[in-house]
């Protein structure tokens, strides 16, 4: 089988275990399930993942994996200059709330779940965090202005994944305007950017809300 076809495949049974996790919870997680979810026979499913152990290691790592390849790719189209990672971090996560998608939301439920379930699997997505908040704190900003920007995009996930508060498209814009204000303020040299009666125009304009 092509390399491509096995990821794909790989990605499909990952997606099925997701679902499983979160409409029946991660304590009816079974291999058995998992292929029932996927339309796939037992077989076919053990030979990508053994056991279950490996499945549910198998998601954080894609999790971790992820959020990685989104804010290289992020801080790769974001003009270079101080405050580089913390801008690519507000464009990609606080341009639009239509971007946060239910996929989304699926895929880091059933990841938070996975570490519920076994904490010793935290390792690769605080290898992720470690490698992002090096990033920011190397940034060429005041100390704290990064890590603030990155900590309360976080703040904002744990809302929307947890259902802990409504996260649309007029919150991610205030924040993001905030954000950008503290931004400014402390590098004055940083790329023009919209104007917060332009970011809320947009806000209205769009109406989305992360899902």
């Amino acid at each position: 089988m092509e390399r491509a076809d096995t990821n794909k495949l790989r990605d499909t049974l990952l997606d099925a275990a997701e679902a499983v996790v979160v409409r029946q919870g991660i304590a009816n997680l079974t291999l058995d399930a998992v292929a029932a979810e996927a339309g796939m026979s037992k077989g076919g499913l053990l030979h990508h993942f053994p056991t279950k152990d490996r499945l549910v290691e198998a998601l954080v790592t894609r999790s971790a994996g992820n959020w990685r390849a989104c804010y290289m790719e992020a801080y790769e189209r974001t003009p270079e200059g101080p405050g580089r990672m913390a801008r690519a971090l507000l464009d990609h996560c606080l341009s639009d709330a239509q971007c946060w998608t239910g996929e989304l939301q699926r895929s880091s439920s059933a990841c938070f779940a996975a570490l519920a379930q076994n904490p010793s699997l935290i390792e690769p997505m605080r290898a992720v965090y470690s490698d992002l908040h090096r990033r920011v704190a190397e940034d060429g900003l005041p100390p704290g202005v990064g890590e603030a920007v990155a900590a309360a995009i976080d703040g904002l996930w744990l809302y929307w994944v947890l259902g802990l508060a409504t996260v649309n498209q007029e919150l991610v814009v205030r924040v993001r305007i905030a954000l950008e204000d503290m931004l400014a303020r402390s590098m004055p040299s940083m790329p023009a950017r919209s104007s917060p009666k332009a970011a809320v125009r947009a806000a209205k304009g769009s109406g989305g809300h992360r899902s």
